[in-house]
């Protein structure tokens, strides 16, 4: 390839950036300006993750930390949720759901097998709330300047409520001891199904750029549901528990 090929080539490409980057400059400023919206947000999405503690209250989990050497902790584990909102001034409103799983093994505390090995098993415990929410922002989210411009509050603390449902499934399996006959068997039990779930909450979002903003939330929700036959006997199991996570807003 010649000198003077390699030049045409070169200039091709520079012409093509330069065409590229005027189209896409009058795009990007559709969306924002320097520093503000040229609207006031319609939607905002939100992504977030972090850990949720199980209240863990109910009978159930007493005999299973009873008998197993497991904690009411061991309940607890990491968790994820999504956020659809429609602002409304200092009102949001939104759809929100959640995932949360804690799984642990274990063994029974006071008995061994017939070769004197742990008797073994695990447990999983999933947790899926769907909530309609209404939130209050604390000071005004944003302000318009003219008619064009909204420009986002840096920092905006807000607190809220919500209502929905909640799908859970406890569920163990591995091996287990009959306490009538002593005997070890192998077994899988489960129980899963919906509820209804109330929730209070309480965040700050911090604006980094006019479309983006990092949430740092807390969330307490309030939940029981009663139990398949595979653990008859027992009252609803407790499916409460406080949430605490971090996450990033999407304003559109």
């Amino acid at each position: 390839m010649s000198i003077r090929h390699r030049r045409l080539i070169v200039q091709r490409c520079l012409r093509a950036a330069v065409l590229a980057s005027v189209i896409a400059a009058p795009l990007h400023a559709q969306a924002y300006g320097d520093g503000f919206l040229f609207h006031e947000p319609n939607v905002r999405i939100s992504v977030r993750g972090g850990y949720s503690h199980a209240s863990a209250g109910s009978d159930l989990f007493a005999f299973t930390t009873d008998q197993l050497t497991l904690k009411r902790s061991d309940f607890s584990g990491l968790n994820a949720g999504l956020e659809l909102a429609m602002p409304l001034g200092r009102i949001d409103l939104s759809l929100d759901a959640g995932y949360s799983r804690a799984s642990k093994g274990s063994e029974f505390r006071k008995f061994v097998d017939n070769n004197d090995r742990p008797i073994e098993q695990t447990t999983t415990f999933q947790r899926v709330p769907l909530t309609a929410n209404a939130r209050f922002n604390l000071v005004s989210p944003g302000r318009s300047v003219g008619r064009l411009a909204w420009i986002p509050t840096t920092i905006v603390p807000w607190v809220g409520a919500g209502a929905g449902a909640i799908w859970y499934r406890f569920e163990q399996q591995g091996d287990f001891i009959d306490y009538k006959t002593t005997n070890v068997f192998r077994d899988h039990f489960i129980s899963d199904g919906w509820s209804p779930a109330v929730q209070a909450m309480g965040g700050v979002d911090y604006s980094l750029t006019p479309l983006i903003a990092v949430t740092a939330d807390a969330r307490y929700l309030r939940a029981k549901a009663g139990l398949g036959r595979d653990f008859g006997g027992f009252d609803k199991i407790d499916l409460s528990g406080i949430s605490a996570t971090l996450g990033i807003s999407f304003r559109l």
